[in-house]
């Protein structure tokens, strides 16, 4: 199965390799140097051709990459005919995987950064031997599919994570290449090498002008991560025309000025050789390692090198033709030849024994290494120590800038592994000392110093959560935290268990607590206090498959009146009843209001108005609870009667909460602010608007 040309070119230059190759010595794939390139792109199908296993893989893999778009009368053949290709080297020559194992821990990580081109990716689970069925790739884009119209990965097994927006993939990669080297750094041992594997990422244009993935390449140079390499597809083309309209840098020299290795491969159309030699060689790097890879967008197709053939299927008489170019029957769509199946199968057979010998390796290793063994196992399961929470116990009487909470937590969990931005409180105390920092100098450390790169931050911990084995947090102040939406969006939509930290509750951010409730399969906590936080931390730490938004009390904000950590967990709990006199209204508050509705209380109460205040920290965890529990935090107690009659009235229900109001009015009926987030809910204020309130709707009844 292995060709000679792969053989020839294990070693030496990509022009080395390329003189190697059979597909460079003339004939119907006659490598085409960089002007004969430019002069393919106007003729589209005149390079087409091909011969040997490697040609007839990558036509395999460029027909269904555009037959799939066409069956679901949507999506992007470009990307996937370009890129053929890097796919089939990176499948069928170098990475390492395990399709009836597709979690095995010390596989290789493919990310498509740009996710519209997803058609490739299904087509190389397919063809490897995922469970993914020929009748899946022609349900592309449909209901219910497994190949959904951007990678999802808990829709198809294979896919690492969700790569719809660009720029994200390759900054979640920046996560998987620190999960690698960390995990390698604290369990690797001498003769048992567990965790060795590479990250590799695919990327275009798109993705290179995005922000984010200056900020995440940059914190890859700094980190000078090994086993990280991206495949830039340089094709010159974006949905707009040409990349000259908005992008013409040189991303070569930018990549080294991040501290990366750079190399370049001319052909990237049809010299499978100097791809495979350039990621052989970059494999090897103690960098990050660029490739930028010249390719054609819509290669063999009608529409090569146009914007038209991005984001449109092809035509049915385009479909023909380019599977004649490419030697498939023109009338017989998702044709897979036996020999590319079988040189596929192949690959995938590879894996499954690859994986099996590193579990008997584990097991090995664990006779030797007993204890590090149990806690590497432990991990990778998700679980956490029985008791752990014990840690707080002695942290919890004031909020300090250090979080020292989450410092003990550290010290408990070994998986939590993160950091802050510039604009977060540096993590520790003198008591309570903040994880060994993680940096080029130690992989082993667990906390990293992100600098001001929030969007970066928050897309890495997706990454280490998506690798397994790890707990991410990251910190930032809950003014910036807007910065970084599309990777906290991401990690709900991936269903990760990240915890988002949001410090310095207080300023004038009133949306971005109504944007994170809004989102699915997000939990925003807004503690009240230290054993608010302990609780909403817990909580966090116990959701498997749902990432956490935490925002920290202003710091030196005391312990208050009725709060409890495990009722925190729960996400709303009375913290203050009804007096016994009275029963006259119920206030819900979250965060620092529970603190002034705890004193509008004792106000209150001082002229007969008996109120019951209700932390309520989380709306989406107190939704879970149990419906009794639920009515009876909500509603006042219900009192057995001797003889049947009307349940009382429901008391009147009023909500403090310096944020947009939106969406309150599930538990409330008034609120208790101006709705722009900046108001001063004042004890006294909340009080006579409480009092007046009632006076008023005595009045009218």
């Amino acid at each position: 199965l292995k060709p000679s040309w792969l053989r020839d070119s294990v070693s030496g230059s990509p022009a080395q390799s390329a003189a190697a190759s059979p597909l460079s010595r003339g004939g119907t794939a006659s490598r085409l140097m960089p002007e004969a390139r430019a002069r393919s792109r106007s003729r589209g199908r005149a390079v087409a051709g091909g011969s040997g296993i490697d040609a007839a893989c990558v036509a395999t893999v460029r027909c269904l990459g555009a037959e799939q778009p066409t069956a679901g009368k949507s999506g992007h053949p470009g990307a996937p005919l370009g890129c053929a290709p890097m796919a089939h080297v990176l499948w069928g020559h170098m990475m390492r995987f395990s399709p009836k194992e597709p979690k095995w821990p010390n596989r290789d990580r493919f990310i498509l950064s740009n996710g519209h081109a997803c058609a490739l990716q299904y087509a190389m689970l397919h063809l490897t031997g995922y469970d993914l069925a020929l009748s899946d790739l022609e349900a592309f884009r449909k209901l219910h599919s497994k190949c959904p119209g951007h990678p999802e990965n808990f829709m198809t097994p294979g896919v690492e994570v969700c790569t719809g927006p660009l720029g994200q993939g390759i900054a979640n990669a920046l996560g998987l290449a620190i999960a690698r080297s960390h995990l390698a750094a604290r369990y690797n041992r001498p003769d048992f090498t567990l965790f060795d594997n590479s990250i590799y990422s695919i990327c275009g244009d798109g993705c290179m002008m995005e922000g984010i993935a200056s900020e995440s390449c940059s914190l890859a140079g700094k980190l000078s991560l090994p086993g990280l390499v991206v495949l830039y597809d340089d094709n010159e083309i974006t949905i707009d025309g040409s990349t000259d309209l908005a992008f013409t840098e040189d991303v070569t020299q930018r990549f080294e000025a991040y501290g990366w290795e750079t190399a370049a491969v001319e052909d990237g159309d049809t010299n499978f050789g100097a791809i495979l030699s350039a990621v052989r060689k970059a494999k090897g790097n103690a960098r990050p390692t660029l490739l930028k890879v010249k390719t054609t967008i819509g290669f063999g197709s009608v529409k090569a090198h146009t914007a038209a053939v991005h984001g449109a299927p092809l035509t049915a008489d385009d479909l023909q033709q380019l599977r004649k170019s490419f030697g498939h029957p023109e009338d017989k769509g998702f044709y897979v030849p036996k020999s590319v199946s079988e040189f596929y199968t192949g690959r995938g057979v590879e894996g499954d024994k690859a994986s099996k010998r590193w579990d008997k390796m584990l097991e090995q290793y664990g006779v030797s290494f007993a204890t590090e063994q149990a806690e590497l196992s432990r991990r990778l399961h998700g679980d956490v120590p029985a008791g752990w929470e014990a840690c707080f116990e002695s942290h919890m009487d004031t909020v300090q800038e250090g979080d020292p909470l989450l410092s003990a937590m550290a010290q408990k969990l070994p998986e939590l592994v993160g950091g802050s931005v510039s604009s977060a409180p540096p993590l520790g105390t003198a008591t309570v000392p903040g994880p060994p920092t993680l940096d080029a100098q130690n992989f082993g450390g667990r906390h990293i110093s992100f600098g001001a790169r929030e969007h970066a931050a928050a897309a890495c911990c997706l990454g280490l959560a998506a690798y397994g084995g790890f707990i991410p947090y990251w910190r930032c102040a809950l003014a910036d935290f807007g910065n970084a939406w599309g990777a906290v969006r991401l990690s709900a939509l991936g269903q990760f268990r990240v915890i988002h930290i949001a410090t310095h509750d207080g300023t004038p951010t009133a949306e971005l607590l109504a944007l994170c409730r809004a989102t699915p399969n997000l939990a925003l906590f807004r503690p009240a206090d230290a054993v608010e936080v302990a609780g909403a931390y817990a909580a966090a730490i116990a959701s498997r498959k749902r990432p956490t938004v935490v925002v920290l009390p202003a710091p030196g904000s005391a312990r208050q009146r009725g709060t409890s950590m495990k009722a925190a967990e729960r996400g709303g709990y009375i913290a203050s009843d009804f007096p016994d006199h009275a029963q006259s209204a119920i206030i819900i508050a979250t965060g620092s209001e529970v603190a002034t509705c705890l004193s509008a209380q004792a106000l209150l109460g001082q002229e007969g108005v008996g109120v019951r205040i209700v932390s309520l920290p989380s709306w989406e965890v107190f939704d879970e609870q149990p419906e009794e529990y639920r009515l009876q935090v909500l509603e006042r107690p219900r009192h057995k009667q001797a003889h049947k009659s009307a349940p009382p009235p429901p008391l009147p229900v009023f909500y403090a909460e310096a944020a947009a109001p939106l969406g309150f009015e599930r538990y409330a009926g008034v609120y208790l602010g101006d709705g722009t987030g900046t108001e001063a809910l004042s004890a006294t204020a909340m009080a006579a608007r409480v009092k007046n309130f009632l006076k008023s709707s005595k009045a009218a009844h």
